[in-house]
């Protein structure tokens, strides 16, 4: 036979394979890709298609992942509206002696009289199930439309984050162009007034103008900054910059990222997350009218009667029904509740159905506007201050001109390269609220598109 392990034996052993057991879980933790892998940085110059855009939105976006949790719960319902009432098991031990027996004189009357039963019974619901189911899917439907709308709106917020980087990128490189004119002009006001043929004035003229320049520069950079900042919050990993000003200039310009409205307004996911919530509200109203309808109880078992004596059947079945009576309660405040909740779901459906409408009339009209300056700045003033600035280059190459008149040409430039900038983050900002107006949104990620 084995030797009986002692009590200390047996603490030690336990407490090794509890070690070991924490020691297994550490590695495990240490190995696993999606506790110890840093998610790589978004390169705005190489961005993603926009369906791998939309899953590292619901993968790595902090706002999103609390989706999840009403996603699960809402689910949850859907699963519980399926499942039948537990049946109850009832056992009983009945018919007890207390005093003298009956006939008396009995024997041992706690082992003769008693009988004992066991049986089962179980709710059967009318006209309760149904609607119950209904106002289930079509809540679990409203939960995950909703999660489609925040993502579409993190999506578009991204890509206005990202115009933003934009624009500032490009507003940097003209203002640190404008920054350098400005200095260059400064020193030649500065060897001008050596030789007396500029005033004082002019000097400190250039110097504020140089100064002013960079000034802005450095509050331009604050905002990148700033606007990176918010695109690593949105999207939950680093953003890394364009780095190029014109691959910046044709993010904006183009506007490739911002998807295309291919439905009717309708088919919004918060305005098709109105519609199921009213259509579960409706089916909470029909379940709430239905409770006045009784949930009858079925029961049926088996008795075992010992007081064969007395002339009792030794074994028999019973059946039995209870009905509740609908008296107080019928659902009068679950209707109420339903009721309210169906007229603000239409109610809040038909408001931002009509707010969507007349903001795609304004939104039209602002980017007419807008289209209307960017053409005059693209097609005339900037083409026509470059032509400047290339005749005065080579004019001062040659000697025909003053360098002053270049460097205030090249200003002239860049000021107009600012507005250009300006109008470029306001037209991609106009065309992504209209598209967010609209019906038009990313690829879903897999988890979300089922209803969507």
């Amino acid at each position: 036979m084995r030797p009986p392990r002692s009590r200390h034996g047996s603490c030690e052993a336990s407490r090794l394979m509890h070690r070991a057991g924490f020691v297994l879980v550490l590695a495990l933790l240490r190995c696993s890709p999606v506790l110890g892998e840093e998610a790589p940085a978004l390169n705005l110059a190489a961005l993603p298609t926009p369906d791998a855009l939309a899953e590292l939105l619901w993968n790595r976006s902090p706002d999103l992942s609390q989706v999840r949790t009403r996603l699960g719960a809402a689910q949850a319902d859907v699963r519980r509206s399926l499942v039948l009432p537990n049946p109850n098991l009832d056992l009983s031990w009945n018919t007890i002696p207390v005093g003298t027996s009956n006939p008396a004189g009995l024997d041992d009357p706690l082992t003769h009289v008693p009988n004992y039963a066991v049986s089962l019974s179980s709710l059967v619901e009318i006209a309760k199930r149904g609607p119950r189911q209904r106002a289930a899917r079509n809540g679990f439907t409203a939960v995950e439309l909703d999660a489609s709308e925040l993502l579409r709106e993190h999506y578009f917020d991204l890509l206005d984050r990202i115009a933003e980087v934009a624009a500032a990128e490009v507003r940097v490189g003209a203002l640190s162009d404008l920054a350098a004119d400005a200095a260059r002009l400064k020193d030649i006001q500065g060897e001008r007034a050596k030789r007396g043929d500029a005033a004082g004035l002019d000097v400190d003229r250039a110097r504020l103008e140089e100064e002013k320049f960079v000034a802005n520069l450095a509050d331009e950079r604050r905002k990148l900054a700033q606007a990176l900042l918010e695109c690593s919050r949105l999207v939950g990993v680093p953003c890394e910059p364009f780095a190029d000003r014109d691959r910046a200039a044709g993010f904006l310009s183009e506007r490739q990222a911002i998807p295309a409205a291919t439905g009717e307004v309708d088919e919004r996911p918060d305005l098709r997350a109105l519609s199921a919530q009213a259509e579960s509200a409706r089916a909470s109203l029909e379940l709430a009218h239905n409770k006045r309808i009784p949930d009858p109880t079925l029961r049926a078992g088996y008795v075992y009667d010992q007081f064969v004596a007395a002339g009792n059947q030794r074994n028999s079945f019973l059946l039995g029904v209870s009905v509740p009576l609908p008296v107080f309660d019928r659902g009068q405040g679950d209707a109420i509740e339903a009721a309210a909740n169906l007229q603000v779901a239409n109610r809040t459906r038909a408001l931002l159905r009509a707010q969507a409408t007349r903001d795609a009339s304004q939104l039209a009209s602002q980017s007419a506007d807008v289209e209307k300056q960017r053409g005059v700045l693209r097609d005339r003033s900037i083409p026509l201050a470059r032509s400047l600035v290339r005749t005065l280059d080579s004019a001062v190459q040659r000697g025909g001109s003053s360098l002053q008149d270049l460097l205030l040409a090249r200003r002239t430039l860049g000021e107009l390269l600012l507005d250009s900038a300006d109008l470029d983050l306001q037209a991609f900002q106009i065309s992504s609220a209209s598209a967010r107006n609209a019906a038009a949104g990313p690829p879903l990620p897999r988890a979300l598109g089922s209803s969507s």
